[in-house]
């Protein structure tokens, strides 16, 4: 199941090569019955999950191209070395609607200076087992720093799931 190692330090696991679980459509099903205002009518359009070399930097700063936009934490709490890192930084500044994909979701630089000049403000959520967290999938976000203990099974592990379309009105979340 998981396959493509990136530079930045994970592999990935996609539907299309595996990441298929009856507990993925459960998790999406209990979503909707207890954020029926945040999910609406968005359909789940496309999940994945990154399993991060603790040495490495993991994702970086990009928006998706999803309305909303689903994060959550398999990994131990123990393996995680320093509990106040190791999950997800997301500014307060959508992505301009008028980019395109490979600027808003690959831009690097540019999106670097888009956050500086928009004086964007990052929210740091800390990596804990199991928990999810929601949010407008055009705010940029990228991984936190990690520091996991080593071994294959101390790696920090999450889970993304996309809903709806970029642009599309969300719930304020």
């Amino acid at each position: 199941m998981w396959h493509g190692f990136h530079t930045d330090g994970y592999v990935r696991a996609m539907p299309e090569h595996g990441f298929v679980s009856p507990l993925l459509l459960q998790i999406d099903e209990e979503l909707r019955g207890n954020f029926p205002t945040i999910m609406g009518q968005h359909p789940l359009l496309h999940w994945w999950a990154f399993k991060y070399d603790g040495r490495k930097r993991g994702t970086g700063a990009h928006a998706d191209f999803a309305a909303v936009n689903i994060n959550f934490w398999i990994t131990a709490d123990d393996a995680n070395l320093d509990p106040e890192s190791g999950g997800l930084v997301i500014w307060d500044k959508p992505a301009p609607l008028d980019w395109g994909f490979a600027q808003y979701n690959r831009g690097g630089q540019v999106v670097r200076d888009f956050l500086v000049q928009s004086r964007a403000r990052p929210v740091t959520i800390p990596h804990r087992a199991n928990r999810a967290v929601v949010f407008n999938s055009n705010l940029f976000h990228e991984t936190d720093k990690i520091s996991f203990k080593d071994g294959y099974l101390n790696r920090c592990i999450n889970v993304t799931m996309l809903y709806g379309w970029r642009g599309e009105a969300v719930a304020r979340l």
